[in-house]
């Protein structure tokens, strides 16, 4: 009678074993992160003939735009705040804490208003750290600025 209990506990154990394996799988996978470099350019002839936009920006310093983003990130995955971000090619934002409450800051300061850049953004950067949650403030303070392009006379 012994060994029948041991053989029936052992038989209720392992129906749990593909369950526990498919959890530890699912976890591993869940939690991986890919990142794909190129380093080479394309093969074969790709020649573009792009020329630079030539333009200027006219500074409006009579008006001083300002607005504040805030961030909450709970248990680091979910993300609280603004979702829409000021996107400039070529222009570099500084790595680190409230990077994208920058942008987003940015983006609130100029909605609204006839500008399209900011010039000589000021920040200011804070950064609350809980137990479960981050909170990321940034105010930003600058001038608006018109872009006035250059026409291209041949």
């Amino acid at each position: 009678m012994r060994a029948r209990c041991t053989a029936t506990s052992y038989l209720k154990r392992m129906k749990w074993t593909p369950v526990a394996l498919g959890l530890a799988c699912l976890c591993t996978v869940g939690c991986t992160t890919t990142t794909v470099r190129s380093t080479q350019l394309a093969q074969g002839a790709a020649l573009l003939a792009i020329e630079p936009v030539k333009a200027h920006v006219d500074v409006d310093t009579t008006r001083t735009l300002q607005a504040v983003s805030k961030t909450k990130v709970v248990l680091g995955v979910f993300r609280f705040g603004d979702r829409e971000f000021a996107e400039y090619p070529g222009m570099i934002f500084q790595r680190g804490p409230g990077a994208k409450e920058r942008k987003a800051a940015i983006h609130k300061a100029l909605t609204g208003t006839d500008y399209d850049v900011m010039v000589n953004p000021k920040y200011i950067v804070q950064e609350k750290n809980r137990l479960f949650s981050r909170t990321v403030t940034v105010q930003v303070a600058g001038f608006g600025g018109h872009l006035v392009f250059e026409s291209h006379e041949e």
